[in-house]
């Protein structure tokens, strides 16, 4: 029987990684609302850039190298995405 492999996945491995392909996919219009967004309010950005950093970094999809630079091989998707989302921030106002 012939089985073919499944591709590896072209997933980040790093926070630093995955903030870079977040930020290379955003318009310079969208960078600026969030680097203005206050800190508090991030989470109002859960469900629009931190689904997109969910679905493009594999956090759904079992990329467990991400996961641990975020904290924990078994932490919550939804958990990794905010401590990603967070660097983005940091690194627009940097």
């Amino acid at each position: 029987m012939i089985m073919l492999s499944r591709p590896v996945p072209d997933w980040p491995t790093t926070i630093d990684q995955a903030v870079g392909r977040i930020l290379a996919g955003l318009t310079d219009a969208e960078k600026d609302v969030i680097r203005n967004t206050p800190l508090a309010d991030l989470e109002m950005l859960h469900f629009g850039l931190g689904t997109t950093i969910r679905n493009e970094c594999g956090l759904w999809d079992g990329n467990t190298a991400l996961l641990a630079a975020c904290g924990s091989e078994t932490m919550h998707p939804d958990a990794a995405s905010d401590v990603i989302l967070r660097a983005v921030w940091e690194r627009l106002r940097a």
